[in-house]
């Protein structure tokens, strides 16, 4: 059994724990250069500095964080302090394995072979990348696309920022358009665009049943919204494909399920092993 160290204790080194084989692999510590990490667990692995983890003699070094400067900053570190052993990069590695595309995929499959039916929706369409993998599976089906196409709501950022869930801020994720996510469906002719606030854009759409949905809008009121609106519209079967629900950068979204669950009782979900923390809500 090769012994590992993950350097990293944030959203991907949560996430990569999960998703080590630790039938063959013995998770040794995490290291991270916050020191007020250190002392700390996750589930039973101890945190502590760079420096300590590397001390118990990994024969690998999963290097978990997301940009690839980061990661080599990281790497540099680990070899400055005498690290000979092989290392892991996170980054490298999501760029060739994606869990949530896969579940993706396997939901859209699963609700062709089973009839489902219903439209499309994604809430929190940024560039389309999740809009054109849901146009590509199902090419005969409307898919509503509900951004504000600008970024943040200031609306959603007083909220988050009022409850201390994260450091959002407004105009986030505002360089995209309609356009440059409509040039990149295959199908683009289904897409129906409703840019703006929502729920105000859903307003005339409530006789719209659904058969798969992303949710993806990162902050409490809107995935709030979006539960509220979208899940008593799901078809029997149909699923929500929520993201961010055990994310350390967007907590609210968690928060968000809580208080639906609060409202309205409990959601059959299933959370996933992804880099971000998502989770699958399936309709009865």
């Amino acid at each position: 059994m090769e012994r590992i160290v993950i350097l990293g204790a944030g959203q991907f080194g949560l996430a990569a724990l999960s998703l080590i084989n630790q039938e063959h692999l013995d998770v040794l510590a995490f290291g991270d250069n916050e020191s007020r990490l250190w002392g700390g667990h996750i589930g039973p692995i101890p945190v502590m500095s760079i420096e300590n983890a590397l001390s118990l003699a990994p024969d690998l070094a999963l290097v978990s964080v997301a940009d690839e400067t980061r990661s080599e900053s990281l790497a540099a570190q680990a070899r400055s302090l005498g690290f000979g052993g092989r290392f892991l990069r996170m980054h490298e590695l999501r760029r060739y394995f994606d869990v949530r595309s896969a579940v993706l995929l396997r939901l859209g499959e699963s609700l062709k072979k089973r009839g489902i039916p219903g439209a499309l929706g994604e809430l929190g369409v940024y560039k389309g990348d999740t809009a054109r993998k849901m146009n590509a599976l199902f090419p005969d089906r409307p898919l509503y696309l509900f951004d504000t196409f600008a970024g943040f709501d200031p609306r959603d950022v007083e909220k988050e920022n009022a409850r201390g869930f994260s450091r959002a801020r407004t105009g986030d994720f505002s360089d995209t358009s309609p356009e440059a996510v409509l040039s990149r469906l295959p199908f683009p002719n289904q897409a129906v665009v409703c840019r703006g606030y929502f729920p105000e854009t859903a307003e005339g759409l409530s006789d719209v049943r659904f058969a798969l949905v992303s949710l993806d809008a990162d902050l409490f009121a809107p995935i709030l919204a979006g539960l509220e609106f979208f899940y008593p519209r799901l078809n029997p079967g149909g699923a929500i494909l929520l993201h961010d629900f055990d994310s350390r950068r967007f907590p609210g979204a968690g928060k968000a399920v809580e208080a639906y669950e609060k409202a309205h009782g409990p959601l059959p979900l299933v959370p996933l092993c992804d880099l971000h923390g998502s989770a699958v809500i399936v309709h009865p």
